[in-house]
């Protein structure tokens, strides 16, 4: 009988390793905010990964007062959606 290795050596995707350099590094490039802040926010709310990602939305919205939260794009944090000038959040169209 072969042993699973996913029961032995399960992976914890739920959380995030403040410990592992390349792991916050990846969290920070996916949710737009500097990996000093990963750490920040670790050490402030934990490493569950959900509280981790909306603490950095609302940290990244409130960094950016100037743009209205509708127009950052959904699926590529801290970016302007197409269309949206970056100097003023207005439509360029």
């Amino acid at each position: 009988m072969t042993a699973d290795a996913a029961k032995l050596y399960p992976r914890h995707r739920d959380r995030i390793s403040g410990s592992e350099d390349y792991v916050v590094r990846h969290f920070a490039r996916q949710n737009g905010i500097t990996p000093a802040q990963v750490h920040q926010l670790i050490k402030r709310y934990g490493s569950n990964r959900a509280r981790l990602v909306a603490a950095a939305k609302e940290l990244r919205t409130s960094l950016r007062p100037d743009v209205p939260k509708a127009m950052l794009a959904p699926g590529r944090p801290g970016r302007l959606s197409a269309g949206v000038d970056a100097r003023n959040g207005l439509e360029t169209r």
